[in-house]
């Protein structure tokens, strides 16, 4: 019968709402494993998660398991791709290679310096709603903020429009992504995602799906015709956006050369993939940036670091640090304590988990020697956990950047494969030097001028919440997309 007893015992011992990552972390507690199987049954397939770094690097470095993203992945993500959950991040084989090949020439790092200009604009506005919120002093949700401002990026550097989202309320294009996310994630209650077998709730999804679709062809229905008009004109089309790159290249091909128009099956490769590149760009970067908020606020001596090399890179000028970036984007590689923040953000509050497809052919080896089977089983690497690891990482729930600035014979060094943020092998994530950009530059713009106050007690106030197996920690992880800090992330500004 599986399972789902077990781990709802093991939730019962969580705040409500805290992600599934902590379920089966804590079940690993529990069996005192550094890997187990567990069976979801009816809800998923069955699964192996591993909570150390060793057994992961050896599912990501197998021949065939490295490549191979399981099946499950394809239903989880079809309400969010549409396309029965076929896209980047669950094809296998051929298909995702021919696909990768398609938006890979986008991440090259001088197209996406190129887009540094929209994205510092859009932040610019961001820190101006920052400015007018910081004369009052009302507890303020960071995360609507920076989920707008990422919406608004992403609608820049994907598809090469202004969505607005910031200043004149949702667009229709985020309002058809949100809901389509409301609807997967009910009340941020992983329990309630058995009500996706509510016939009702699937076609609410269907509906929602048919109205993101039409916003995200209607997006490339006008960039085709910007395209087409720079031919016509033999003007030299140049753009950075993802899809203005995509076109470009589709139209420039001898078979579509004389082409007014993309086939019907690009069509929908094209609607999928935009899908979930929209999803992927903004919500997990944006669950990122209120991480590191509340971790840099949280350690004044850690912040008056980054502000320090912030001094000495941009000087002291902070309004001229936007122009600085766009004249000279490189100079955001000049911040490596900050990079090492960045980093140690993601540690401990990691946005997403791995996954692959095992196979009869591997068997993992654990440290004691115990071995563990994968045919036909789902190999789940839990961040959360690996991240947390006592016997990889020394002073595991320390907040300390330092570990990615010291070198190998110290003792805080990370071993190879540790870190596993954006994963590692053949399916590693493609935009991670774009998130590292985006991320340094939010930075950037941001830190030295305000003072961020966490107020979860204020807004748990009269609630008993047992911390203990969230790490204590107060901004513990919620179902949300990606993995989000919980409560929207509440502040004051001080």
């Amino acid at each position: 019968m599986g399972h789902l007893l077990q781990a709802k015992a093991a939730s019962e011992e969580l705040p409500r709402g805290a992600h599934s990552a902590y379920v089966t972390n804590r079940l690993a507690t529990k069996l005192n494993a550094e890997a187990y199987y567990f069976d979801p049954w009816p809800i998923a397939d069955p699964l192996l998660i591993l909570t150390d770094y060793r057994l992961a690097n050896q599912a990501t470095s197998h021949e065939w398991t490295g490549s191979v993203k399981p099946p499950m992945l394809s239903r989880w993500f079809a309400p969010i791709s549409g396309r029965g959950g076929v896209n980047l991040f669950t094809q296998n084989g051929a298909d995702w290679k021919r696909d990768h090949e398609i938006f890979l020439p986008f991440f090259n790092n001088s197209n996406l310096d190129a887009t540094l200009p929209a994205i510092i604009e859009e932040m610019l506005i961001f820190r101006d709603i920052l400015r007018q919120k910081s004369q009052h002093k009302d507890i303020v949700l960071l995360e609507p903020l920076t989920l707008t401002l990422m919406n608004d990026v992403i609608g820049r550097v994907i598809f090469n429009a202004e969505l607005k989202n910031q200043t004149s309320g949702s667009h229709p294009l985020s309002k058809a992504m949100l809901r389509q996310l409301d609807l997967k994630f009910v009340e941020n209650d992983v329990v309630e995602n058995l009500g996706q077998l509510n016939p009702f709730r699937f076609l609410e999804v269907r509906y929602n799906s048919y109205v993101l679709d039409k916003q995200i062809r209607t997006q490339i229905e006008k960039r085709v015709a910007a395209v087409q008009a720079a031919k016509g004109s033999d003007g030299q089309f140049t753009s950075s956006a993802m899809l203005d790159r995509v076109l470009a290249d589709y139209f420039s091909q001898p078979a579509h050369q004389h082409s007014n128009s993309i086939d019907k099956e690009f069509m929908t490769m094209l609607c999928a993939q935009l899908r979930l590149l929209f999803f992927a760009g903004y919500d997990s970067t944006s669950s990122t940036m209120i991480s590191i908020c509340y971790l840099i606020w949280k350690h004044p001596e850690i912040l008056a670091k980054v502000r320090a090399e912030h001094d000495e890179v941009f000087g002291q000028n902070i309004e001229a640090c936007a122009g600085m970036i766009v004249e000279n984007p490189s100079i955001l590689n000049s911040l490596p304590y900050t990079t090492a923040v960045i980093k140690e953000s993601m540690r401990l509050l990691p946005a997403a988990a791995g996954a692959r497809h095992g196979c009869n052919d591997l068997v993992l080896k654990g440290s004691d020697g115990m071995e563990y089977p994968t045919g036909g089983i789902l190999v789940q690497m839990n961040h959360v956990a690996i991240m947390r690891n006592p016997t990889t990482w020394p002073r595991p729930l320390e907040f300390l950047p330092e570990r990615f600035l010291v070198g190998p014979e110290h003792e805080l060094y990370p071993p190879k494969g540790a870190w596993r943020v954006f994963e590692i092998g053949v399916r590693n994530c493609t935009g991670q030097a774009f998130v590292m950009k985006e991320l340094r530059a939010f930075l950037a713009l941001v830190v030295r001028e305000f003072d961020f106050h966490e107020c979860y007690d204020e807004v748990y106030a009269g609630e008993k919440i047992d911390l203990t197996h969230v790490y204590n920690e107060k901004a513990f992880l919620v179902e949300s997309g990606s993995a989000h800090p919980g409560a929207s992330s509440p502040v004051e500004f001080r």
